[in-house]
């Protein structure tokens, strides 16, 4: 199928890479025109180029979605670029791990800014838009650290992170209901382990290795996640095809919350 956003305006965060990456290239090989935003200066730049450069239309700006202004300023850009949009795809987060007598309160703060706050200020802002638009798609990124409670074989202590993306699945499923008569879709996709551009840079390759082996045996499936994996069904929900679909949390994670 080609066409699947024909006519749609899609707003993506965090397009430098990985599965932002991924979307704004599938998106707009789908026929949606992209804003982007980033807070990697050269990445996201290098990620217009590549859509265009395949025959999409794509703008970016460099954003702190943590600051609430600047959220409010890059959805005023995406208006002047490319009108009212129908899709709001809140991808980017950063995280931070580590047991609840190790994680400070800075930690804690900083954590909440940067996996729920950047999501509550899109839509926020968002959501008027949207609704003078007749109506769209919010879609979410979540965890199946939201869904499953683990220490990943105690390489990862993630009780912050699971409280984080644990809300963003409740953030989706109450804006769902509250945004029905709107006629605007609110879903969350909770990837499990996806190989993204922080496997290059992590400073322990043999603890790397060991994690994602550790995980992977919790797993149905023996594959490791990419960026597409999660990007496709991104699409899926972005687009009319997900008609019926609202207040849902898509867990692409290979079965590891499965059992």
């Amino acid at each position: 199928m080609s066409g699947r956003l024909a006519g749609k305006v899609a707003l993506i965060t965090g397009t430098a890479g990985g599965q932002g990456r991924a979307a704004a290239e599938m998106f707009a090989a789908q026929g949606a025109k992209i804003v982007g935003c980033d807070v990697k200066e050269g990445e996201h730049e290098e990620t217009v180029r590549r859509v265009v450069d395949a025959g999409g239309e794509m703008v970016s700006r460099v954003v702190d979605l943590g600051d609430e202004d600047q959220v409010k300023s890059w959805i005023d850009f995406a208006v002047e670029s490319y009108g009212d949009f129908d899709i709001l795809y809140n991808n980017a987060s950063a995280v931070r791990y580590g047991k609840i007598d190790e994680f400070s309160t800075e930690d804690w703060h900083w954590l909440v800014r940067n996996e729920l706050d950047l999501v509550y200020y899109a839509i926020k802002h968002a959501f008027p838009i949207m609704k003078r638009r007749g109506g769209g798609s919010i879609v979410n990124t979540a965890s199946a650290a939201g869904v499953i409670g683990s220490t990943f074989a105690g390489h990862i202590h993630q009780f912050a992170h699971s409280m984080t993306k644990g809300g963003v699945i409740a953030m989706t499923r109450t804006l769902a209901a509250e945004f029905a008569d709107a006629k605007i879709r609110v879903n969350s996709i909770s990837p499990g382990l996806i190989e993204t551009p922080a496997f290059a840079v992590f400073p322990d390759k043999a603890l790397l290795k060991k994690m994602i082996d550790d995980i992977m045996k919790l797993q149905l499936m023996d594959v490791l996640g990419q960026p597409e994996d999660i990007a496709y069904c991104a699409l899926y929900l972005a687009s009319e095809e997900s008609r019926f679909a609202t207040g849902q949390n898509f867990c692409i994670d290979g079965g590891l919350t499965a059992i």
